[in-house]
């Protein structure tokens, strides 16, 4: 009964914060107080994080629609990055577990390459608005979201999670964004996507089904095997020494005087 309400709790919280959020911050401020209560529930440790997650994404402002694109997502995936710690350190089955390690070097990695898209000059808080309904809505769910188990209410966590990075990026698309940052949106949203196909199929009940180039050659490549070295040759036997060859015997002077002999004879 305790999860029923705080879902209905969470569920409601987002859509008077889509509300207020149209006539002023103070009412922002009242909700967000409201959040952090919730964000103490012993039974979720997932929580603060997710508050966390949350105030760093709505902090992140770009010079641009793009640009505030790539610094909210970079928070997006260093919320995912930690709430796969966690659940790590929660003993969660098998397949969470593998599914948890391969979000920490997925997401790791892509925060490095985001933040080689980051672009410098004035920020335009009116850029940012463009995705607060998408964040708004990613955050309910995701604080609303609970399960029977640990490895449950991560999944369940997590599909929300990767939903509203598809949705963030579809904003993206459609405001602008050009060249690399472009492909690295599209990239984005796709992996997401597998994310959300996943993550749905694992609830179900089904093994987790990673793709190879999810997984980092670090934890998961079988080291080559080192070429056997070559054998120092044999030497090779010296050759058999002949005997020195026994000199035949000089045949004999012929006698000059056997001649004469037989002749007297």
């Amino acid at each position: 009964m305790k999860k029923y309400l705080v879902c209905i709790s969470a569920a409601a919280l987002v859509s008077t914060l889509a509300a207020c959020g149209e006539n002023g911050e103070p009412a922002n401020t009242v909700v967000a107080n409201d959040m952090n209560a919730m964000a103490m529930d012993p039974n979720d440790p997932f929580a603060q994080s997710e508050m966390t997650m949350d105030r760093a994404m709505m902090a992140a402002v770009g010079v641009d629609a793009i640009d505030s694109w790539v610094k909210k997502m970079i928070e997006h995936h260093r919320g995912a990055v930690e709430m796969s710690r966690i659940v790590l350190a929660q003993s969660p089955t098998a397949d969470v577990a593998a599914l948890a390690r391969t979000t920490i070097a997925m997401q790791g990695k892509e925060i490095a390459d985001l933040e080689k898209l980051l672009a410098t000059g004035t920020p335009d808080p009116a850029s940012a608005m463009l995705y607060r309904a998408s964040a708004m809505e990613m955050h309910g769910a995701m604080m609303a979201a609970s399960g029977a188990t640990i490895s449950e209410t991560y999944l369940r966590k997590m599909l929300a999670h990767h939903r509203g990075a598809v949705t963030m990026s579809d904003v993206a698309l459609a405001n602008g964004a050009t060249g690399a940052i472009r492909a690295q949106i599209e990239k984005t949203r796709t992996s997401q996507q597998k994310e959300v196909v996943l993550v749905e199929a694992m609830l179900r009940g089904e093994p987790m089904a990673v793709e190879p180039s999810a997984t980092t050659a670090s934890s998961t490549a079988t080291p080559a095997a080192k070429p056997a070295e070559p054998s120092a040759a044999a030497p090779k036997p010296a050759p058999a020494r002949l005997a020195p060859a026994t000199p035949k015997p000089a045949a004999p002077a012929p006698d000059p005087h056997a001649g004469h002999d037989m002749n007297n004879m």
